[in-house]
């Protein structure tokens, strides 16, 4: 079985055939939270897939794009440790099983609209809420993880509307892709 994990339910309304859906809620504390919930209470996937809408940073990302890491762009414990990196752990980024490992999300949950000189210095190409908590849960699990996301936005000052307009585009692109696929 393979479990598809997704944020809300107007970026992918139907599971594909054969799958199990999980909606988890905006967030990392929601998304990892029905993550683990889920794998308690159900069979072992062999495969978790995250699929969400994301806002691009690098304007040659764009449509939908296969994740290859995670960062989290929102823990900051400078100057402890560097932004991105977990205080006392040898948490950091996390690499998902991608064939093509190019690009990079960075994770947090806060609604990007504008431009943080950090996303460059990172190498961040585009930007969730979900994907870093969900990545880390299967990986904890020991569950292989692949995420792919629909560039539904610019991450800038007209994200809100661009986002809203464009949360349910991505959905038959990712089934597309899902039925192609050789998971």
């Amino acid at each position: 079985m393979i479990t598809v994990c997704v944020a809300l339910k107007d970026e992918l309304p139907a599971a594909p055939e054969g799958v199990d859906i999980l909606y988890t809620g905006v967030g990392k504390v929601q998304a990892a939270t029905a993550l683990a919930r889920h794998l308690c209470k159900a069979h072992k996937p062999r495969l978790i897939i995250n699929y969400g809408t994301a806002g691009g940073l690098n304007p040659l990302v764009k449509g939908l794009v296969e994740i290859g890491t995670f960062v989290q762009r929102d823990m900051n414990a400078e100057p402890m440790v560097p932004r991105s990196e977990v205080p006392f752990s040898d948490i950091g980024d996390i690499k998902t099983q991608s064939p093509h490992m190019q690009v990079r999300c960075g994770t947090g949950d806060s609604f990007v609209t504008e431009h943080d000189p950090w996303f460059v210095y990172a190498d961040i190409d585009c930007v969730d809420m979900e994907g870093w908590a969900l990545a880390y849960v299967a990986q904890k699990y020991n569950i292989p993880f692949r995420s792919f996301k629909y560039i539904s936005d610019m991450a800038n000052s007209d994200a809100a509307n661009d986002w809203n307009k464009n949360v349910a585009d991505g959905a038959e692109l990712f089934l597309e892709r899902y039925h192609a696929g050789s998971w």
